[in-house]
Order: structure tokens, then C-alpha cells, then sequence
């Protein structure tokens, strides 16, 4: 055999081997991943049908300090059989688990896509609409457990715009969103976290937009799921003037553009009309057939609530939302938030003075 012939054969052979090398570990790790998903899931169907057994065994005693012994008791022998993974605190995790999950159904699903990992999250969350919409994401997004520790420390549900809507519009966009399909209360936030601009005390608004382009991938995170970058400062003529949309995105989600306007200081009642301009150039001229109508958001540094409230916004297709360049800490992002609540419950309650003195 000739060295020329000699080395065509190693080269044939070795990419034979190399090809079949891809596709041998590419088949172990789909085979991996499913056993690993089997047995996740397994595991969590487990937990939730002994966190059934307790808690219906814990419904009959009369006396709360009956039922811990019978947990701690029940937990010593567990563990002792099978491991730490049963002792006190597991088994009251498992508890909770049905308590806050008690439909089956529902649990067999969030299984396929959620390990017992996610689940020891989701159980701290008190308010079971926010506990339901922090599962169903995480479904929805495919998030890692890291992802979603990050997205309830950041108080994603609570800074949505459809955490301040009735309880009964967030179980209908709840069901929506199980559905997988979202809608623009589930995307919109108000305060938007923007601490990794890492901006200084002062700076410009063109500071703000070249920050957010220099960190564009964190920008769309926060933004939201479905987003798209499309243009910055783009170009509106109407007449002989021209005018710039800070920033234009596109959400294949909601199927609409989304216009964001960004200002420096306080929110101005006069932002309304610009964004309006810009949303009817948009329609008439942007928006192609199968697409909703745009979208505008308008980030300030701080706004007047009961002023967006009098502009009735909230029926528009127009979004106003707070920007807080430092992550402030979880108390302090909950009193901004408790402020935005109080100020929407006291708009509500003049509206309804007013109507009673009419009357």
C-alpha cells in the first residue's frame, strides 16, 4: 500500500469514527435527558402523593402539636429507611406542595417540565395567583432553576402590569398564559430594573440609550419573553417634520412593534401625544397585515400616578413605566411597589367619591 493510499485510508476512517461518534453521543444524551426527566418527575409525582397522605392523615387530628409529632415521627423512620431526602423539613415541604398544588392533573404536567428544585421555590410564594404565574413561566420558558430564583428575588409578578389589575382578570390572563399565549399585561412592567447599564449619579438620555444597546441581551431579558431588537432612534416623517423613536422592537409573541420612548425626568402628561403620534405612523405605515396594533412604552425616572391615572392610559395601547438604574434592595422594591398600589387604589377610590357626590 502506497503512503498516498495509506493516508486516504486513515482519512476515511477517521471520519467514519468521528461521524459515528456524533451521532452515538448525540442518541446517549437525548437517551440521558429522558431518563433524567423521567426520573424528575417521577420524583416529583412521589413528593406530592406522600405531601396528600400527610396532609390528609394531619386534617383529622385536633390538635396542631398531635400532627407535628406524627410528622417527626414519620420522618425519623423515613430516614433511617431511605435517606435525608424524608426527614422533618422535606416531608413539610411535600405538605406544602399539595397544599399549594392539589390538582393532579396539574401537577403531572408541571412535572414533565419542572424538577422538585423549582417546586422548593415556588412554595415560599404566599400569593397563589404569583405562585401560578412564576410556575407556568418558568413552564412557558423553559427557565433554569437559577432563572427563576432570579425572577421571584426580582419580584417579576409583582412589577407586572397585570399584578394591579382584579383578581379575576389575572386568573382569566392566568389561563391565557397556560395556553401559552401572552398578552401585553404579562410583558409590561413598572418599575423596569436597569441596574446593569451601571450607570453614574448624572448622565444623559443618550448615556441611557447607548447603555441599553452596549447591553442590548440584558435589556430584551428584562423586556421580556419575545422581543426583538429593530432599530435605534428610526425615523418618523410626518409632513415636513421628521421625528425619532428612541428605540423600535419587534414582540413575536404579541405580534406587534413596540415603540420605547426614554426620558430623563418625570413623566409629562405632553409624552402621551408624542406616543400617540408615533403609534398611528406606525399602523399606517409599519404595521404589516397579520400584526396587532404597535405598542408604546414610555420609561421615565419617575412619574405621577394619579397624572397616568387621569389620562385613562391604561385603555390605551400606551404604557408608562418607571426605571430604576441601581437595584435597590427586595424591602426597598417593595414599599416602591406598595406606593404604586396605594396610589392606584387612591385614584380609584376619588373616582368613586365623585360618582357618589353626583349622585
Amino acid at each position: 500500500m502506497t503512503n498516498s493510499t495509506q493516508k486516504a485510508h486513515e482519512k476515511q476512517i477517521t471520519q467514519t469514527s468521528e461521524q459515528l461518534f456524533k451521532t452515538l453521543q448525540s442518541a446517549i444524551k437525548d437517551v440521558k435527558k429522558q431518563v433524567s426527566t423521567q426520573v424528575n418527575s417521577a420524583l416529583t409525582l412521589l413528593y406530592w402523593h406522600i405531601g396528600r397522605q400527610i396532609y390528609n392523615e394531619l386534617l383529622q387530628q385536633q390538635r396542631a402539636e398531635y400532627g407535628q409529632a406524627i410528622v417527626k415521627a414519620l420522618s425519623r423512620k423515613l430516614t433511617d429507611e431511605f435517606g435525608k431526602g424524608f426527614n422533618y423539613s422535606a416531608l413539610t415541604r411535600m405538605q406544602k406542595f399539595y397544599s399549594a398544588f392539589p390538582e393532579e392533573p396539574i401537577v403531572a404536567t408541571l412535572s414533565q417540565q419542572l424538577n422538585w428544585s423549582h417546586i422548593v421555590l415556588l412554595l415560599p410564594i404566599k400569593d397563589p395567583l404569583a405562585q401560578r404565574f412564576y410556575a407556568q413561566m418558568a413552564v412557558n420558558d423553559h427557565w433554569s432553576v437559577r432563572t427563576l430564583r432570579n425572577r421571584i428575588d426580582s419580584m417579576l409578578f409583582e412589577r407586572t402590569a397585570l399584578s394591579k389589575k382584579p383578581d379575576e382578570l389575572i386568573q382569566q390572563e392566568l389561563a391565557q398564559l397556560e395556553n401559552q399565549q401572552l398578552t401585553p399585561n404579562l410583558l409590561l412592567k413598572d418599575p423596569y430594573l436597569l441596574d446593569f447599564l451601571d450607570l453614574k449619579d448624572h448622565y444623559l438620555e443618550k448615556d441611557l440609550e447607548d447603555g441599553i444597546l452596549r447591553e442590548l441581551e440584558c435589556f430584551l431579558l428584562e423586556l421580556g419573553n419575545g422581543f426583538s431588537f429593530i432599530a435605534r432612534q428610526h425615523r418618523v416623517q410626518i409632513g415636513q417634520e421628521d421625528f425619532y423613536i428612541d428605540l423600535l422592537f419587534y414582540n413575536r409573541k404579541l405580534k406587534r412593534l413596540v415603540a420605547l420612548d426614554l426620558k430623563l425626568g418625570k413623566f409629562k402628561a405632553a409624552y402621551k401625544g408624542q406616543m400617540e403620534l408615533y403609534l398611528r405612523y406606525l399602523a399606517k405605515y409599519e404595521q404589516q397585515p397579520d400584526e396587532l396594533a404597535p405598542l408604546g412604552i414610555i420609561l421615565c425616572a419617575s412619574k405621577d400616578q394619579e397624572q397616568v391615572e387621569l389620562l385613562e392610559l391604561d385603555r390605551t395601547d400606551i404604557h408608562v413605566g418607571e426605571y430604576l438604574t441601581a437595584l435597590p434592595s427586595k424591602e426597598q422594591l417593595q414599599n416602591k411597589l406598595h406606593q404604586v398600589m396605594a396610589s392606584r387604589l387612591d385614584a380609584v377610590s376619588d373616582v368613586t367619591s365623585n360618582l357618589d357626590k353626583d349622585e
